[in-house]
C-alpha cells in the first residue's frame, strides 16, 4: 500500500489533484474502474475535494452532495462520475435492492462518501483512499492512499 500524506489549505490542492488524477487514469487505461473511498467527519471537505476535482475535467456538470438523492452522476470528457453519499444508510442490508454494486468498480469513476457501511459490497481491487481531516479553519490533514500492485 502507497499513500501520500499533505497537510493543505484547500487552496493549494493542485498537487493532490495531480496525484490522483494519475492514479485514476493509471486504473482507466487499464480497463479498470476506480474506486475513491472518501473518509472524514462530517463538514471535513468530501463533497468539496470532489468538486473542486471534478471541475478541473470540462464539465459542465454542478457538483453537489447526494446524501438525500443518495448518488448523482456527472460526465466529462475524461470519464463518468458516479458520487454517492452513504450517510443515511443504516444497514448494509438497504444496499440489497439499490443495486450500487451493479456500478461500483464496473464503469467510470466512482466516489463513495461514508462507504464503510458497504465494505461487504465493494470490489477488493481498484480502490484508492482518501482520508481527509480537520488540522484547523485553515489546513486539512489529505492522505492518498492506494494498491501499488494493482495498477501496475
Amino acid at each position: 500500500m502507497k499513500a501520500t500524506f499533505l497537510s493543505l489549505r484547500e487552496s493549494e490542492l493542485s498537487s493532490l489533484f495531480l496525484s490522483l488524477d494519475q492514479l485514476v487514469t493509471q486504473f482507466l487505461k487499464k480497463g479498470q474502474f476506480p474506486i475513491l473511498l472518501l473518509t472524514g467527519e462530517m463538514g471535513a471537505g468530501k463533497t468539496t475535494f470532489i468538486r473542486e476535482w471534478f471541475s478541473r475535467f470540462e464539465t459542465e456538470s454542478s457538483i453537489n452532495s447526494p446524501t438525500f438523492s443518495l448518488y448523482n452522476i456527472y460526465d466529462s470528457p475524461k470519464f463518468r462520475l458516479y458520487h454517492f453519499d452513504l450517510y443515511r444508510i443504516k444497514f448494509p442490508e438497504e444496499l440489497d435492492e439499490l443495486g450500487f454494486e451493479e456500478i461500483w468498480g464496473k464503469d467510470g469513476v466512482s466516489a463513495i462518501e461514508w462507504w464503510q457501511i458497504a465494505e461487504p459490497y465493494l470490489p477488493k481491487t481498484n480502490r484508492i483512499l482518501l482520508s481527509i481531516e480537520s488540522d484547523s479553519i485553515d489546513f486539512r490533514s489529505y492522505t492518498l492512499e492506494w494498491s501499488e500492485n494493482e495498477i501496475l
